[in-house]
């Protein structure tokens, strides 16, 4: 008997969004692979920078309020055709998590707006649902699943499984399958499983299309110190802050340019201006991936020192990182998480302890000093990621996984 063509859909919480240039390029190897996923977001976009890429992806991607027209006629439907599953749905999201009140509200406010989506997706003939973060987005692919009968899977990346996640055990045991992008992230969601299922937990780095990547024309000016990121704690900040202040206090000339914007720009603003760093720091905002890229040609090197943060939360393996590597920067980061996975001590770049200003110092005039070493890391660092970020490779492998399990 033929086996019915598998449809995908994918399912996020916002898409695109400019700090997630992983998922952007995920569905673009998907489309290359001639997967064309139906894409659903359960807010709109309303970043101000959008990267060129992802401008076509504003018309394919169906968007909704949380209550609508559409949204209540299809809430009737399914109470009307699903009576039996639109009854469970609601105890079942309350039992599960019932252990905070914030996933609670957030999972019931959801239903709507999923099963509006599920109609589409039934409509679409959608076989199988894959969702992005392991929150919000994949208690939506479950009810969307438990209301239609299809399976579902997800991506989960850091923080969505290392804060607290009522339904994270539930989500995985019912799941057809997890990816995750680093295989630190797989041990802790392997630990989750009552019995062993050698297979439902998959690891797959995010990768870097090399074909799209700038020529590497270094252009460096001196003593240039990058930094990109979302302007949050675990991105460890203010550690490069003061390990600058180190550095200025040992006579050398340097600048440091902290591409991204976030919570923390107030505090950081108020640190740079305390150790009066003003002519040595600069803090852009978000920027185009054009203007990161330039500026990984100029930099003498980029510097990440990740932390976990109060709350549990840190990044995987920082995509930045897979970049700078990719454009022949040197890096320095830190031991946390995924980290260690790409950057190799002393190998592929140097890593110290998280939350040591002083060590970061060390590290950063140890580049300054011996440019010749850091080149060194620089060669391992590509020929790395060449071999495990490379997104042709890595999606092909997602791209089987689909082929195989969904139906």
């Amino acid at each position: 008997m033929r086996r019915k063509k598998s449809k995908i859909a994918y399912i996020f919480s916002q898409f695109p969004e400019t700090h997630e240039t992983f998922i952007l390029r995920e569905i673009i190897e998907l489309k290359k692979n001639k997967i064309n996923p139906e894409l659903f977001s359960l807010k709109k976009c309303k970043d101000k920078v959008i990267h060129p890429q992802a401008q076509e992806f504003l018309n394919q991607t169906r968007y909704s309020s949380l209550l609508s027209f559409r949204v209540i006629l299809a809430l009737f439907y399914f109470i009307w055709n699903k009576p039996i599953e639109c009854v469970q749905l609601i105890p079942y999201l309350v039992k599960a998590n019932c252990s905070s009140l914030e996933f609670l509200i957030k999972s019931l406010a959801i239903v709507p707006i999923s099963l509006y989506y599920a109609k589409l997706m039934r409509d679409l003939q959608v076989t199988h649902l894959h969702a992005h973060w392991a929150t919000i987005p994949t208690t939506s692919a479950i009810i969307v699943s438990k209301i239609l009968g299809i399976p579902f899977s997800f991506t989960a990346h850091a923080w969505d499984i290392f804060l607290p996640n009522p339904m994270l055990k539930e989500k995985v045991r019912c799941a057809e399958f997890v990816a995750t992008c680093t295989g630190y992230n797989k041990n802790y969601l392997d630990s989750l499983l009552d019995y062993k299922e050698n297979d439902k937990i998959i690891l797959n780095y995010h990768g870097i299309d090399f074909d799209t990547l700038p020529e590497n024309h270094k252009d460096i000016e001196d003593n240039l110190i990058l930094s990109i990121g979302r302007l949050c704690e675990q991105k460890g900040f203010p550690y490069l802050v003061d390990a600058c202040s180190v550095l200025r206090d040992q006579g050398y000339q340097f600048k440091c340019i902290i591409i991204g914007e976030g919570p923390d720009r107030k505090a950081l603003t108020s640190q740079i201006e305390q150790l009066e760093l003003q002519k040595y720091i600069v803090l852009t905002g978000t920027k185009p991936q054009s203007y990161v890229f330039d500026m990984f040609n100029k930099a003498r090197m980029f510097v990440l020192p990740c932390v976990i943060s109060k709350n549990g939360d840190r990044d995987g393996i920082p995509n930045v990182m897979i970049e700078a590597l990719a454009l022949r920067t040197p890096v320095i980061s830190t031991t946390v998480s995924g980290v260690p996975e790409i950057i190799y001590n002393n190998i592929t770049g140097v890593t110290v302890s998280p939350r040591n200003s002083q060590q970061l110092a060390e590290a950063i005039i140890g580049f300054l000093n011996n440019p010749d070493v850091a080149e060194t890391y620089v060669k391992n660092g590509r020929d790395l990621v060449e071999e495990k970020f490379n997104i042709k490779k890595n999606i092909k492998e997602l791209v089987s996984i689909f082929i195989d399990r969904a139906h």
